[in-house]
């Protein structure tokens, strides 16, 4: 029985940390639209995430190891773990919303991110073209000077 009620704080656990997952996922959301785009402050959330991933990944290892072990017991036993399977089922249905939930707003913060980069480089890309303008620009202007500066020393 202990080990089932372990496998249901597991659950629970989870649960709490989806719940910070997809709050960290709103807030890159609000991020994203606003202007300016803070690359620094989308990274903290990110590290957040990542940190809350990682225990949610433990939590994982933990619950398959323990219901491996006692697999076998409550599928012999059905009736006397009725209870506790039934509230696993519904800790489990609520686990799977929230992963559904987090999944659908990282897509659409996704494609706004894939939007920001893009603006990002077609930015850089005409920066670089400006930037080679005014130095062909330059490079010309110079060139041109020495020209002529030698042609009027030929006519004297």
């Amino acid at each position: 029985m202990t080990q089932l009620e372990i496998l249901e704080k597991c659950l629970v656990c989870k649960g709490e940390l989806l719940e910070k997952i997809y709050e960290e996922t709103e807030e890159q959301e609000a991020i994203l639209d606003t202007n300016p785009f803070s690359e620094e402050a989308f990274g903290r959330t990110l590290e957040r995430k990542e940190e809350y991933i990682e225990k949610l990944t433990q939590y994982d290892k933990g619950f398959e190891q323990i219901f491996a072990k006692i697999k076998g017991d409550v599928i012999a036993h059905k009736e006397c773990y009725r209870a506790r399977i039934e509230s696993m089922q519904h800790l489990i249905g609520k686990v799977t919303q929230k992963a559904v939930r987090i999944q659908s707003l990282e897509q659409k913060n996704r494609v706004k991110l894939e939007i920001y980069f893009n603006s990002r480089r077609q930015q850089i890309k005409n920066f670089n073209i400006s930037n080679r303008t005014v130095s062909n620009y330059y490079k010309s202007m110079s060139s041109g000077g020495k020209a002529d500066a030698y042609f009027m020393d030929k006519k004297q």
